[in-house]
């Protein structure tokens, strides 16, 4: 018995002394405790119990999440120095199964190597064809941005009670529709609907990524079947949207669907034909993941700032006035540069409420060297934008809200590279520019012809964020929309 308890003390001795090695010259950082890491200890807000590190550890450290090393970027120069001056060997994701599950190895969120650059790049031509940055993408988000209204102006009344997700997710969902499908649904559309009910939400705690047996284990055994379930619902009904596109018209596409199955056409081949439809799908489902979530946060948060700081949406609203008027004229681009404020107001929400605290995680694709620290290949590689926007060496007291710090003296907008709601470098967010423009005109729209308040029935809107997520979302909150004409 005595022999077996040194026997097992050794062989507990061993696998703690392997739970402690590092590759050489690897960052240092916390290990927490065997097997889980640091997951026990980083609580509800783990972008913060990173950045507490910077002190001790600066721009470039580690962390152990369950039985994997992770390397985190704590500051803008070390994110700029790994996504633009050794943007080649940071460009990959990693590779675990839930991803493969989820994505059958296609789309273009996840992937990696010659299909993700081919995808990408196939992306930003299709959107650049489809008017992207000119008026043809601009007169999509005008179109619905005034259906969107006109549903408020004729809901009886002078006043409309929002419940900001269910009604915000819509707009988005139908703007990225009409692009990637050439499709808008009525707002009772189950297919819409379903589409933005079964949204990809992440399982009950990331640590399912490095181990993946717990999708075996309740609690997260359910949310693992769900997130299966509701990604492939999602999938069906992108299946048979896309069959209604099965003649599209090469010398005019309307839609991004059409450009792809052109290229289908092009190839010749049922074989690749096939493996394309279904890369089209997760490609679909991908765009619709990172647009309805983020844009629908980001005009959620923003309200909440609006009735927080009621004099933002009077100085708003005066600007639009002042530069659009309040009757005859639809706001459109050309009035942007002539609007600061409300531009720094938009980047003032980026940084303060920073929707996604972590960039999507990137994985090393070679061996490399980063500021004198050796990261072996396959290393996942994650930045954290929350400190970046919180930085004190950067932002005078940035825990206040603040469009102003976005303006110069002369009272002109000044874009902020550190101001990061789209990442940066190889893997930059493809819908970036359809984003700022909705964004822009969305607030150009909605303040010119509507003002909001706080219901009574409710109070203001809490700045608490949902429990769980990559994107964090404000809590479901109702508010009173005016018409103001």
């Amino acid at each position: 018995t005595v022999s077996y308890v040194y026997v097992l003390a050794l062989f507990l001795l061993c696998c703690l002394f392997r739970w402690r090695q590092r590759p050489k010259k690897f960052p240092p950082g916390p290990l927490g405790i065997p097997i889980l890491g640091i997951t026990p200890f980083v609580g509800s807000r783990m972008e913060k119990y990173l950045a507490s590190y910077y002190a001790k550890y600066g721009g470039v450290m580690s962390f152990r999440l369950a039985t994997k090393d992770w390397i985190i970027l704590n500051d803008i120069e070390a994110i700029t120095q790994v996504c633009f001056q050794q943007g080649e060997s940071f460009s990959g994701r990693p590779q675990s199964y839930l991803f493969d599950k989820l994505t059958e190895g296609c789309g273009i969120a996840f992937a990696n190597g010659p299909r993700w650059q081919e995808q990408r790049r196939f992306v930003l031509t299709a959107l650049k064809t489809l008017g992207m940055g000119k008026k043809g993408m601009e007169e999509i988000i005008k179109t619905e941005n005034q259906h969107f209204i006109s549903v408020i102006q004729n809901s009886g009344g002078k006043v409309h009670i929002l419940k900001h997700k269910k009604e915000i997710r819509r707009l988005e969902a139908n703007i990225i529709s009409k692009v990637l499908i050439g499709k808008r649904f009525d707002y009772t559309d189950e297919r819409l609907n379903s589409i933005i009910d079964c949204r990809f939400v992440m399982p009950t705690s990331s640590v399912v990524l490095s181990l993946p047996f717990l999708r075996f284990i309740p609690p997260f055994r359910e949310s693992y079947k769900k997130l299966v379930s509701n990604t492939q619902h999602v999938i069906n009904i992108i299946r048979k949207l896309t069959n209604e596109h099965e003649t599209p018209d090469e010398a005019n596409p309307k839609d991004l669907t059409e450009i792809f199955l052109s290229e289908i056409e092009a190839k010749k081949s049922s074989h690749q034909a096939s493996i394309q439809k279904i890369q089209l799908y997760h490609l679909i489902r991908d765009i619709f993941v990172g647009g309805i979530d983020t844009t629908t946060a980001t005009l959620g948060w923003g309200i909440i700032c609006l009735l927080h700081y009621p004099e933002c949406q009077m100085r708003i609203q005066e600007e639009i006035e002042d530069v659009i008027g309040t009757r005859n004229s639809e706001p459109d681009m050309t009035h942007q540069k002539h609007m600061p404020y409300l531009r720094a107001f938009v980047q003032e929400v980026h940084r303060y409420c920073t929707i996604a605290p972590f960039s999507i995680p990137h994985c090393v694709t070679e061996d490399c060297v980063l500021f004198g620290y050796h990261i072996p290949k396959s290393t996942p590689v994650m930045s954290n934008i929350w400190r970046v926007h919180n930085d004190p060496k950067y932002w005078k007291n940035p825990e206040k809200f603040s469009p102003e710090r976005h303006l110069d003296l002369e009272g002109r907008f000044v874009p902020s590279n550190r101001v990061l709601p789209f990442a940066v470098g190889q893997r930059r967010c493809v819908g970036e520019q359809m984003a700022k423009v909705g964004l822009f005109l969305f607030w150009a729209s909605f303040l010119q012809k509507c003002e909001i308040h706080i219901d009574s029935d409710f109070g203001l809107p809490s700045w608490k964020k949902e429990p769980s997520g990559t994107v964090r979302s404000p809590q479901e909150f109702t508010i009173k929309v005016r018409n103001r004409l």
